[in-house]
């Protein structure tokens, strides 16, 4: 950090990285890091402070012990590297940071290696945390292999990301504009609701892979969890819940999409009901998987209330934003209200109820605030 190179690039791109995405750690934070960390055990009157203990840690025991949990927990960190490599390029390209072109090539390779080393390292701390405890909870339980790999692996990817970077730096040719990397999409019908799941296939890949990645490990944890109540309705409850709550940061970026890019649309004859129903449809696309698995693993009603909580609750989500606007702390609050507000109702048995009811306050709240007919 004494390099005059390392400080600028951490104030230019490390900062920037942390305040741009800030939304999308602190969700992670709330839904992967504190289970990941300490799980807490219902129950605990029949089991011993051992069996407590190695109950309460299985999440991240899961992660250095079985081999589907080292590879969620390696595919994460690959996921979040992705992320950062898509943040620098995207950052390396403001005009803002055209200095860097024209001071940072005048080092040595090695120097820009290591001040870009120093960058990638601070924009993965979150990864470091949960790879040094991984590590200290396999060591204490005797398992040395997984923990043993965890800091090479994440050695190889900072210095992947720092390579990355310098030939990013280095390369100063101006290319021809390459070609839409997914041709088959031109062919496919676009009608205005799904115009968003194209910026998704497009543009934000990494934070649905994200999405989708938090959904599996909250059904496998609640599931280890809960082994033998799959029939309970106040279950399937707390999975739709929990896996609306996932789905928050993309909402938030479907409401940003909208209001960038789609303001046109508000000239268009469309009545309230028929937004609602683009709403419907666009999330539903969305959380189709989550939504099949629920067909797949509970009976046909619950699954049915089961879906209509999932895609209530997301659509109760996206209308929160239409007075508040586009401000993410605001809008992580009242989610997180929502959450807990439904959670301890569900856990009273008002699963069916809650169902309708978000549909119907999801509606109200665009009836109410959306622009005029």
């Amino acid at each position: 950090m004494k390099s005059p190179l390392t400080r600028v690039l951490v104030k230019v791109v490390a900062k920037g990285f942390y305040r741009e995405h800030t939304g999308l750690l602190l969700s992670l934070f709330v839904l992967i890091f504190l289970n990941f960390f300490y799980t807490n055990v219902l129950s605990q009157s029949h089991l011993t402070p051992e069996q407590i203990i190695a109950n309460a840690l299985k999440l991240v025991i899961s992660t250095v012990t079985e081999p589907l949990g080292v590879a969620i927990f390696f595919g994460l960190f690959l996921l979040y590297s992705l992320k950062t490599w898509q943040y620098v390029a995207a950052r390396l390209r403001g005009p803002d940071v055209h200095f860097l072109f024209y001071s940072i090539n005048a080092l040595s390779t090695a120097r820009q290696l290591q001040a870009w080393s120093v960058v990638q390292f601070v924009v993965s701390l979150p990864l470091v945390i949960l790879g040094g405890y991984a590590m200290l909870v396999g060591v204490l339980f005797g398992h040395w292999l997984v923990p043993l790999l965890i800091p090479a692996y994440l050695l190889a990817l900072i210095r992947y990301s720092a390579w990355r970077y310098v030939r990013q730096t280095n390369d100063l040719a101006t290319k021809p504009a390459s070609p839409v990397l997914l041709p088959w999409l031109r062919k496919l019908p676009k009608p205005l609701f799904s115009l968003f799941l194209f910026e998704v296939l497009l543009k934000k890949r990494v934070t649905y892979a994200i999405t989708k990645l938090a959904s599996l490990a909250i059904i496998a944890l609640v599931f280890g969890v809960f082994p033998d109540s799959h029939s309970d309705l106040r279950l399937i409850g707390l999975l739709s819940l929990c896996l609306a709550l996932t789905h928050s940061i993309l909402v938030f970026q479907s409401s940003e999409f909208e209001l960038f890019y789609l303001r046109f649309a508000r000239n268009f004859p469309y009545r309230k009901w028929q937004v609602y129903g683009q709403q419907a449809a666009l999330y539903g696309l969305l959380l189709l998987p989550e939504l099949a698995w629920l067909f797949v693993a509970a009976p046909v009603f619950k699954a049915f209330v089961g879906t209509g909580l999932l895609l209530g609750v997301t659509l109760l989500y996206r209308a929160v934003l239409y007075r508040p606007g586009q401000h993410m702390k605001h809008y992580l609050r009242v989610v997180f209200g929502v959450f807990v507000i439904f959670l301890l109702a569900n856990l009273f048995g008002l699963t069916a109820l809650l169902a309708a009811s978000s549909v119907l306050a999801a509606w109200v709240l665009l009836y109410r605030h959306h622009y005029p007919d």
